[in-house]
C-alpha cells in the first residue's frame, strides 16, 4: 500500500488558495464586505412607520437604576445597519450620554422587530439607520 505526504510546497499552496478565498469578494468574509449605503433610493421602513419605532423602543427601555440615581438625562444616537433582511445589526453609540444608558439602548436595538429593507434600483440593500432615543427624568 503507498502512502502519500504532503510536501512544505503543496501545504503552503493549499494555504495560499484557502487565504485568499477567505478574504475574496466570493469568500467567506464577503458578507463583511458588502457596502452600506447612506441614502438609498427607497429607505428602511419600520412596520407602521417611525412612530411605530420609537413606541416599540420607549416600550422595552428601562431606565438604568444608577442613571436615575446620578440624574443622567439628555439623548442618545444609536446608527446601526438594516441589512437585506430588514433585520437591525451592529448597533453602536454616535452620540453617548452615560454607560449603562448606552448599554440599555444598544440591548433594545438588537430586539427590534424587522424592517422593510432599503431598495436600489429595486434591490435590497444594507442602509445605515440613526435613531434619538431620549431619557427624561420624571419628578
Amino acid at each position: 500500500m503507498k502512502t502519500r505526504s504532503c510536501s512544505a510546497k503543496s501545504l503552503s499552496t493549499i494555504f495560499v488558495v484557502l487565504f485568499c478565498f477567505a478574504f475574496s469578494g466570493t469568500g467567506l468574509f464577503a458578507q463583511a464586505q458588502e457596502e452600506v449605503l447612506v441614502v438609498a433610493d427607497e429607505m428602511p421602513v419600520y412596520p407602521g412607520g417611525q412612530m411605530a419605532l420609537l413606541k416599540f423602543v420607549y416600550a422595552n427601555i428601562t431606565y438604568p437604576a444608577d442613571a436615575k440615581e446620578n440624574g443622567i438625562e439628555g439623548k442618545v444616537i444609536v446608527r446601526f445597519i438594516i441589512n437585506k433582511e430588514g433585520k437591525a445589526v451592529q448597533p453602536s453609540i454616535s452620540k453617548g450620554l452615560y454607560p449603562s444608558i448606552d448599554e440599555e439602548v444598544i440591548k433594545v436595538i438588537s430586539k427590534i422587530p424587522k424592517f422593510e429593507p432599503g431598495k436600489m434600483a429595486g434591490k435590497p440593500v444594507n442602509v445605515w439607520y440613526a435613531l434619538p432615543v431620549t431619557f427624561k427624568l420624571v419628578n
